[in-house]
């Protein structure tokens, strides 16, 4: 094995900058022996591949930015900022990218003390490419070279066994290239049985040898050998260089090497899974569904800083935040694992890092004193999303639960465990998470529900809370409220609703904000406002209308949930809020000031909801604080006019935000006059598609050839000459169109009309014209008769 031992030199070939930063890392406590990391690289060397390595020594104070930089200063590598190192699990494949800051030996402590040491690989790796990468990478022969091993490999690991056989040969030529073997082959001195033996062995499979025979039963042993003639052909002439960017060539279609994709979600509860692509040309976007086209998220020179959390101790799911120049609201990204989303960080701050050529990280790290440097809490990474809620503090508490409403027995809802698959996490709720599964029953045997679940429902209050919303839902019966399917009372407690597969609206506004038009965001408030106008006839108010808590069931269809907050009004005209969370930015006044919750603080959060599905999901109030936002709406403030809003909609959002409770419009009203509005806008929608139709016929007539005869008409009485060979049949006592008369009266020449026509015309028994009005673009073909 060959094998490289790097002793600390203070005198190797460094700038400043790098100097000062391994100052640090090589001293050592004195007495304090040094300790030796084994790290797997690609730069070449006479031995097999999968041996490179170097033993690094390395003491208490190195850090990742100092055994990537002992490496690369040996082989004079100019792109230094390009490089990371990675850490696998080998047994479990779990990858764990090393941020440069971090320290060696906590590395090694955090990872090697509950797993062996041998089990784990350190492998220095090319992450973060600059944009037009391989032109850049030509001016340093050590990095591409670097980047060609490694692509290779992953190659020979990950994809070699997915190939067609035509890119497998080409990539087999190319690895095998070199002069002498090149004349070889042309000359005929070369085997062509050894030959594709050699190209399958170093491009498909190393290990079986029926792959070889495979390869020989498909192609004839002449058909074979003049492929592989042609093939070297082609590349006998290449350089080193250009061999190598005929290797990326060829790859390019089969493998993105230039990217990261990790499977997520955009947002932070009930969301749509995502695939993220990262690298240097598409900067951050996402793809739905494979094959479409990515949409584009960020910049990285739009990133101004990077946070990044597990929200669950237990689990670990991660989320990431970005905050992002210009953008209205942080970039939230949930992700299965914290490992995954402390590796996304690491490759957005990469990036950053390399395009901004600075060496400070962009990433806000939790401060020391927390409980846990592996995991810290949600912190101010999750602050962010809780500030749609303040707490509002009371001691009174005027409401109780009745009685006669939620009956403390729900075995009409009960439902058998053993009926219920629990499937995999899709969001999180107040009291745990909402998990996709399968309801088994009689009527259906394979019900997709949506299954949330209670992490602390050991007592009684606890428990109580967490039934109180399926308590509620169980009083509804609408198509766009959410349907209750049942509850599982015993421990574990889980409540069993209607599945939406689409997420919630927030999120599907955001990703499908190019493929929704002005009538679909009309229906979808429309929607809410019957489920709501339906919550008023049974004495019910929401207090949390919101965009997230409003889930979609179709692309025309949106059923609001959540009930968390929802209270029974009994005899009283309202319900006084005590001690809770609430949503400041979306209440009215008097919610805020008084904490009195009636159908008509309903209207005005509706409103807000409505500007939130016209503004595709942004929220309101965008930057202010939850204290300022009452004295602003006192002030007479009010949320804007979106863009593309028709004025009636604006004007009716304006009603639900009247100050005086008793001056905004019901449910009721608001549904008439929604259902309005959508009738409105579907038939302007329709005038417009007829409109634009009507264009791109008189588009395709004025680009047509003018010389071609318009079809012959008939005499009144007779039928069409056409009719006969499958055409429309002429119209008694009419004809169709001809061409306009561009010449005086006399000049019959002009008229490019049927011979017919004109002889019609000459004696004055018809006059053929065609009218053009520019005022609406339409082309109306008058034939108006004219007698002698």
């Amino acid at each position: 094995m060959a094998t490289a031992y790097l002793e600390p030199n203070p005198n190797h070939a460094l700038g400043a900058g790098a100097k000062a930063r391994l100052s640090a890392g090589t001293e050592r406590a004195p007495g304090a022996p040094d300790r030796v990391l084994k790290v797997f690289h690609h730069f070449e060397n006479n031995s097999e591949h999968s041996t490179w390595s170097s033993n690094i020594r390395h003491g208490d104070a190195t850090d990742v930015r100092g055994i990537i930089q002992k490496i690369v200063d040996i082989h004079k590598v100019k792109h230094v900022a390009c490089f990371g190192l990675r850490l696998t699990h080998v047994p479990s494949g779990d990858i764990h990218w090393l941020h440069p800051d971090m320290g060696v030996s906590h590395v090694r402590e955090r990872y090697e003390q509950n797993r062996p040491q041998d089990e784990w690989r350190y492998e220095l790796r090319i992450r973060y490419l600059p944009k037009a990468f391989l032109n850049q990478f030509a001016e340093d022969k050590p990095t591409l070279n670097y980047f060609y091993q490694q692509v290779k490999n992953d190659y020979m690991l990950e994809t070699a066994d997915q190939v067609e056989q035509e890119v497998a040969l080409k990539l087999g030529c190319l690895e095998i290239r070199s002069p002498s073997c090149t004349r070889s082959v042309i000359q005929h001195d070369v085997s062509v049985f050894n030959l594709v033996l050699l190209i399958w062995d170093l491009t498909v499979c190393n290990q079986c040898v029926k792959c070889n025979a495979a390869l020989l039963s498909v192609f004839q042993a002449k058909t074979l050998r003049k492929q592989i003639q042609q093939t070297f052909k082609q590349f006998a002439n290449l350089n080193d260089e250009q061999s190598i960017q005929k290797f990326f060539e060829i790859l390019a279609p089969v493998s993105r090497f230039d990217q990261e994709c990790f499977r997520c979600a955009l947002g932070s509860s009930w969301v749509i899974s995502v695939d993220l692509a990262i690298g240097p040309e598409e900067g951050i976007s996402y793809l739905t569904d494979k094959g479409s086209t990515p949409t584009h998220l960020a910049n990285f020179t739009q990133v101004q800083s990077i946070h990044y959390s597990c929200v669950e101790e237990k689990e670990r799911k991660g989320v990431l935040q970005l905050d992002v120049a210009g953008a209205a609201e942080p970039l939230t990204i949930s992700t299965p694992s914290f490992a995954i989303a402390e590796n996304m960080a690491d490759l957005i701050d990469g990036y950053c890092r390399l395009l901004s050529s600075v060496s400070q990280s962009f990433i806000v790290r939790a401060q020391k004193g927390t409980s846990s440097s592996r995991c810290c809490t949600v912190g101010c990474l999750y602050s962010r999303e809780t500030d749609d809620y303040a707490e509002i503090i009371d001691e009174e508490d005027t409401y109780t639960m009745p009685s006669s409403k939620y009956p403390r027995s729900s075995q009409d809802y009960e439902i058998q465990r053993d009926r219920i698959e629990l499937g995999r996490c899709i969001g999180e709720g107040q009291f745990g998470d909402v998990h996709q599964g399968v309801y088994i029953s009689p009527e259906n045997p394979s019900l997709s529900v949506a299954i949330k679940t209670c992490k602390n429902c050991t007592s009684d209050s606890v428990r109580e809370k967490f039934l109180q919303e399926a308590l509620t839902m169980r009083q509804f019966d609408h198509p766009h409220i959410v349907k209750l399917i049942g509850i599982i009372t015993e421990n574990p407690v889980w409540i069993i609703m209607e599945l939406c597969t689409l997420g919630e609206l927030r999120s599907f506004l955001q990703i499908r904000k190019y493929n929704l038009d002005l009538s679909t965001l009309i229906l979808f408030a429309h929607q809410l406002s019957a489920a709501l106008a339906y919550l008023e006839s049974k004495r019910f108010v929401h207090r949390d209308i919101a965009a997230r808590n409003v889930l979609v069931s179709s692309t025309d269809c949106v059923k609001l949930g959540d009930f968390g907050l929802s209270r029974y009004m009994e005899d009283s005209s309202y319900y006084k809020a005590s001690k809770g969370k609430l949503p400041i930015k979306w209440m009215a006044p008097e919610s805020i000031n008084f904490r009195r919750f009636t159908s008509a603080s309903d209207v005005w959060m509706f409103g807000v909801c409505m500007w939130e599905i016209l503004m595709f999901g942004i929220k309101p109030f965008q930057g202010v604080k939850n204290n300022d936002v009452i004295g602003r709406i006192e002030n007479g403030e009010r949320l804007a006019m979106p863009q593309n809003c028709p004025p009636t909609l604006y004007s009716l959002m304006t009603k639900c935000w009247a100050y005086d409770p008793s001056k905004r419009p019901r449910f009721t009203e608001l549904k008439t006059q929604l259902s309005t509005i959508l009738d409105e806008e579907k038939a302007q929608q329709e005038e417009r598609f007829r409109m634009e139709m009507r264009r791109q016929v008189t588009v395709s007539w004025d680009t047509g050839n003018s010389d071609e005869a318009p079809p012959k008409p008939s005499r009144p009485g007779y039928p069409s000459p056409r009719s006969s060979e499958g055409y429309f049949p002429s119209p008694q006592h009419n004809h169709y169109q001809v061409l306009t008369h561009t010449s005086a009266e006399n000049n019959t020449s002009k008229y490019k009309c049927m011979p017919k026509c004109k002889f019609m015309y000459q004696n004055r028994k018809y006059n053929c014209t065609t009218h053009i009005s520019n005022k609406n673009n339409k082309v109306h073909n008058k034939i108006t008769k004219n007698l002698i």
